[in-house]
């Protein structure tokens, strides 16, 4: 059967695959012989390996060298309190009787503003201001008088001044005057120093908060002395009850026999009842026989008579 003749697209679909690619021959490549170590024993060193040498992961790492740094820096502060002496300090000059410490400034505050603020208590001989080593202020300072009795107004009544926005805390020297004293920076101090009496509104609030905290406990403990009471009416019930449930357990078979008894005098009675049904209707039966036998007795004896 021949092909001429059909259209285009369907001589399309007869017409032969072309030719596949020719690619060239694969290249056999050389087997590597394996072979195993049992060979090169000899030439291995017959001295123990060294310890291997624990790995840390980076938080190990970072959490080592932080205990390091702490204990470098409590070495350090160990050592400088051991080697403080303020007898031996350069810039400790003075009676150290009648010099006043003066924390918590303002770092905008002068030496000569703070002299103005505290010559109110008496005649000042000496301020000096404490820098560091790139000329910063350190926030306090030391004020020397020239009178004890200065010292001490200035002790009374110059703590909580307001200068430049802050308020300071005074305080006598106390690293010349007291035996064993070290500053802060060296683990000692005197902590948040005196508090004064707190404001108005800080009264006010805080005398809410201890009513509402006595409230709270007075209502926590009547909850509690409820509850307590709720149990020990539930244990009095429950104890009052158990003999009571008792009994009524041990009366249970007795009812239970008085019922069994109610019902068997029932089905008795009903019984008798219907004995005496069934004899009146046998005295009714017998009755009817009765008069039925009369009827026929008198019947015959009026057929006789016409007869």
């Amino acid at each position: 059967m021949s092909a001429q003749g059909l259209p285009a697209h369907i001589l399309a679909l007869f017409t032969p695959r072309p030719p596949p690619q020719h690619l060239p021959p694969l290249v056999k490549k050389k087997i590597i012989k394996m072979h195993g170590a049992a060979d090169f024993v000899d030439f291995l060193p017959a001295e123990t390996p060294p310890e291997r040498e624990e790995w840390e992961t980076p938080l190990q790492r970072k959490a080592r060298r932080q205990r390091e740094k702490l204990e470098r820096h409590r070495e350090e502060l160990k050592e400088a309190a051991a080697n403080y002496d303020p007898h031996k300090d350069e810039n400790a000059v003075g009676d150290p009787f009648k010099t006043l410490f003066v924390a918590r400034i303002s770092y905008d505050t002068t030496e000569k503003k703070l002299k103005r603020e505290f010559e109110v208590f008496g005649v000042i001989k000496k301020a000096r201001m404490v820098y560091d080593q790139k000329g910063k202020p350190r926030g306090y300072a030391f004020i020397e008088y020239e009178h004890e009795r200065d010292v001490k107004n200035a002790y009374k009544q110059g703590d909580g001044k307001k200068i430049d926005g802050r308020r300071v805390m005074v305080d006598v020297e106390r690293g010349r005057t007291v035996e064993g004293w070290l500053p802060r920076r060296l683990g000692g101090g005197r902590g948040p120093g005196r508090q004064g009496k707190p404001s108005k509104k800080k009264a006010k609030l805080l005398a809410l908060q201890e009513k509402n905290d006595k409230t709270k406990k007075e209502e926590s403990k009547d909850k509690d002395k409820d509850r307590d009471r709720d149990r020990d009416r539930d244990r009095d019930r429950d104890d009052k009850e158990k003999p009571r449930e008792r009994e009524k357990e041990k009366e249970k078979p007795r009812e239970k026999d008085k019922e069994k008894e109610k019902e068997k005098e029932k089905t008795r009675a009903k019984d008798d009842d219907k004995e005496k049904v069934k004899e009146k209707d046998r005295k009714g039966d017998i009755k009817k026989r009765d008069r039925s036998r009369s009827r026929d007795r008198d019947d015959k004896k009026a057929k006789k008579a016409r007869d």
